[in-house]
């Protein structure tokens, strides 16, 4: 199956295709090496995340490091092996840390911060944090843009998908720190809590808990750190 990956050109930033090495991504995930009913979960995934999130790419991450081209720092992909975007260095996976693990990279849809009258003016005037944007729409208004890792645990699907947020998440203004949390919903390392006891169905894709879960952890996790400090107070 296709993925597309950014390239920049001399008329500007356009989507290049490849075709998604399945196999060389499962060497680092522990759930499908354990047989074969988890490498079809794995192209079930993938299906899915095509279908409905193109622009998410499958990587690779270490803990909550998103880990980069050794040599251009460029985004990892699965083509052919494990190999730059960028530059086409390849990395044979054996030579990785043995916590590297392939997960899922992207963008959350926009969300509005008009309304969120204390993190849009520290973001005005700062900036945002890396691999954040904050930007502004003629229908949205003000926006931000969040990225998320998500990946798999070992006994996966027993086990939720881990969804994390990237470090400069907390740099956000007014952001609570991250380290575990029951009053915002987190584990820490940027660990984010989205189930409690009994709710993970594990027929469900790890794009429908991006979608439906970690989307909403994000809105409430701003909402929050502006000033609603009951933004968790009821369960999603």
């Amino acid at each position: 199956m296709k993925q597309f990956v950014p390239k920049q050109g001399p008329s500007g930033t356009k989507l290049e295709g490849f075709d998604l090495d399945l196999e060389t991504a499962a060497e680092l995930l522990p759930f499908v090496r354990k047989g074969p009913k988890g490498m079809r979960r794995l192209e079930e995934e993938a299906e899915d995340m095509a279908k409905h999130q193109p622009r998410w790419l499958l990587t690779v991450s270490s803990g909550r490091t998103r880990l980069a081209c050794p040599k251009c720092k460029g985004m990892l992909i699965f083509e052919q092996g494990l190999r730059c975007s960028a530059c086409s260095t390849q990395l044979p996976t054996h030579r990785l840390s043995t916590h590297a693990r392939a997960c899922w990279f992207g963008l959350l849809p926009p969300i509005g911060i008009s309304g969120l009258s204390k993190i849009d003016r520290a973001l005005s005037t700062n900036g945002a944090p890396a691999g954040h944007v904050a930007a502004q729409h003629a229908e949205l208004g003000r926006f931000l843009l969040v990225p998320l890792l998500a990946g798999y645990p070992s006994d996966y699907p027993k086990s939720p998908p881990q969804i994390r947020y990237l470090p400069g998440f907390f740099e956000l203004p007014f952001m609570p720190p991250d380290k575990a949390s029951h009053r915002v919903h987190l584990y820490g390392q940027g660990v984010l809590c989205l189930f409690a006891s009994g709710q993970w169905n594990r027929k469900d894709f790890i794009r429908q808990v991006i979608e439906q879960r970690a989307y909403a952890h994000v809105i409430k996790m701003l909402n929050f750190a502006n000033g609603k400090r009951r933004a968790f107070a009821k369960v999603s």
